[in-house]
């Protein structure tokens, strides 16, 4: 059944409130700390507002930043979070190793082999594209049976780790935190596995709510955050960007008509024939007829008269504008006139 429930939710598991609560109070931060956040499974975007803002009460400098793959959660989390890009986050670009502090709470489900907590793990912590700097504080939220997958993972790229479970939603998914430091350089063999081991066999996990004193302080930031953005544009990104462009707006000098079409009032009485072929050869109606193309064409054409008179012979030009339509159909290429 839980299966079953992990695929209606298409993975997607927020933090309850209660929980997000909990974690808050174990963030800590040094008043005037510059502090960039991370959540780059952001949902809603709610639970990274929280954080954000437990961090500002106690006096640090906050900037908060998510990544979201589905467009109707990325749209609500604008609300909440500072920057938000809707992106699959391997998709997006982002500086790496320039975050203090990265909530993790990814799909919960199996790529191929592998769990997905696994390699977002992976992928997310790299020595060299991953986004926490070294030293930042990771908090991930998985199902306690994923612990033992993403031991390995932990114990080479983090020290300082506590786990801890959720406290009244915790029967529903089983759902954990880890919290740890991103580590400046690689452990010994001997703490590698010590560390390893223990994460592969906990048997007894604290609550969030236990009374142990133990907190965790975010470092400030060390490195600027010097590009956010996803790898393909959205939609409005892209108008938004032509309307901008000297481009577009030459365009819109050298092809006034559609404008001036759209602005027209139609005429009081039908049409006859004549008007329909002059809107015709200005271009105003026609185009795609269905089997057949209507295209309008107009000639200047001079007409030259020579009349005797006293003084000889007198020539006169009269300038006149033959109008043709030409149909171009399967049947060939006709010009009426």
């Amino acid at each position: 059944m839980a299966r079953l429930a992990s695929i209606e939710k298409a993975g997607f598991y927020p933090t309850p409130l209660e929980e997000t609560d909990l974690i808050c109070s174990r963030l800590t931060a040094e008043p005037g700390a510059k502090i960039v956040i991370l959540d780059p499974c952001c949902g809603e975007g709610i639970a990274l507002e929280k954080m954000a803002n437990s961090l500002k009460a106690q006096g640090a400098d906050v900037v908060s930043y998510g990544v979201e793959l589905e467009e109707g959660r990325a749209r609500k989390a604008r609300d909440y979070i500072d920057n938000v890009i809707c992106s699959p986050y391997e998709d997006a670009i982002i500086t790496p190793q320039a975050f203090s502090f990265m909530y993790l709470n990814p799909p919960y489900m199996h790529y191929g082999s592998e769990r997905a907590e696994v390699v977002f793990l992976r992928d997310l912590t790299d020595p060299v594209k991953g986004k926490l700097q070294p030293g930042g504080l990771l908090g991930f939220c998985i199902p306690e049976k994923v612990l033992k997958d993403a031991a390995l993972l932990l114990a080479v790229r983090f020290h300082n780790i506590k786990v801890y479970r959720f406290t009244e939603n915790y029967p529903a998914y089983k759902q954990i935190v880890v919290f740890g430091y991103r580590r400046k350089k690689r452990p010994s063999t001997d703490e590698f596995r010590e560390t390893k081991e223990w994460l592969s066999n906990l048997d007894i996990i604290p609550r969030l709510n236990v009374e142990d004193g133990i907190t965790f302080t975010i470092p400030s930031s060390i490195n600027e955050i010097k590009t956010f953005k996803p790898a393909q544009p959205s939609k409005d990104e892209v108008m938004n960007a032509l309307q901008q462009s000297s481009a577009w707006k030459r365009a819109e000098e050298l092809l006034p008509r559609l404008k001036q079409i759209q602005d027209r009032k139609p005429p009081v009485l039908p049409l006859k024939t004549a008007h329909i072929a002059v809107a015709i050869a200005a271009g105003a109606i026609g185009g795609s007829m269905g089997n057949h193309l209507l295209v309008g064409k107009s000639k200047k054409v001079v007409d030259s008269t020579v009349v005797p008179d006293e003084k000889g012979v007198t020539e006169t030009q009269t300038e006149r504008v033959i109008t043709t339509v030409r149909v171009f159909s399967r049947d060939g290429i006709f010009d009426l006139k």
